[in-house]
């Protein structure tokens, strides 16, 4: 855990018995909501009051597992961020539910806006993620931010609230995986277009069986969406190789996913 000289958010001055709270994967929660979510809410900072901004926006994520979300260049989150790129992401679990007793997560953040290849390669993650934003991130003012997370809290829920993780637990190593990204988008494609291979994948990650698309791929395993729900499947190993994935991917079930309805 980091001191309050370096760590974006303040350390509470409250001792914590974390002997006491119920033990739970902290790591694998907090990538499981990061990885299913859809939206989340963006917070800036308002350049002229100092207030914080708030939005609830759509969520995607690069093949690092960077946060990646869309704004608009006449927006007001455009606008703080041109005079202050701080920015705080929350993410919650979509559907019914007490808020409190399910687990939630808070990132802080730098928000770089995108732009070149980079503005392109996450447009099509983002389109993936979310088919109606191919109509607005064609408009001429369309902006792509890209968050560099530099500290995190989580909150899994009652009594699951003192666990420590770091940015580095969420992400996504590619170093050695350049034959898998090369191929990602195409293997999307073939993916998606053999029947019922989409299904049967979000079925191997605990959804229900429906018309499910791969939106993205990477070495830690693949995301699904469809209209109701979002799926994460985990493979059950690194895969940093087309035929890698293949293996991965025809393994036996476990306890290798997380649905988000």
């Amino acid at each position: 855990m980091t001191d309050a000289s370096d760590s974006p958010i303040t350390p509470r001055a409250l001792s914590i018995d974390e002997a006491a709270a119920l033990p739970f994967d902290a790591v694998r929660t907090a990538r499981t909501l990061l990885h299913a979510a859809r939206t989340a809410a963006i917070a800036t900072v308002d350049p002229g009051s100092g207030y914080p901004y708030n939005m609830v926006t759509n969520l995607a994520l690069g093949a690092d597992g960077a946060p990646c979300f869309f704004a608009a260049a006449i927006s007001l989150h455009a606008r703080n961020l041109e005079a202050d790129d701080r920015v705080a992401v929350a993410i919650a679990p979509e559907g019914p539910g007490d808020a409190l007793t399910l687990p939630r997560l808070t990132l802080i953040g730098r928000a770089i806006r995108l732009d070149g290849e980079a503005f392109a390669r996450a447009s099509r993650r983002y389109v993936a993620r979310h088919p109606k934003s191919k109509l607005y991130l064609a408009l001429p003012d369309a902006r792509l931010y890209r968050v560099n997370v530099e500290d995190l809290k989580l909150n899994g829920g009652p009594a699951r609230n003192a666990a420590q993780i770091t940015p580095a637990d969420l992400a996504i190593g590619l170093a050695g995986a350049e034959a898998l990204l090369a191929a990602g988008e195409g293997e999307i494609e073939r993916l998606n277009a053999l029947a019922g291979e989409s299904s049967r994948l979000a079925v191997l990650a605990g959804a229900r069986p429906g018309r499910w698309r791969v939106s993205g791929i990477d070495p830690d395993g693949l995301d699904l969406v469809s209209r109701e729900a979002t799926a994460r499947l985990w493979f059950p190993f690194r895969v940093e190789t087309p035929e890698q994935l293949r293996r991965a991917i025809a393994a036996p079930a476990g306890d290798r996913g997380s649905v988000s309805q």
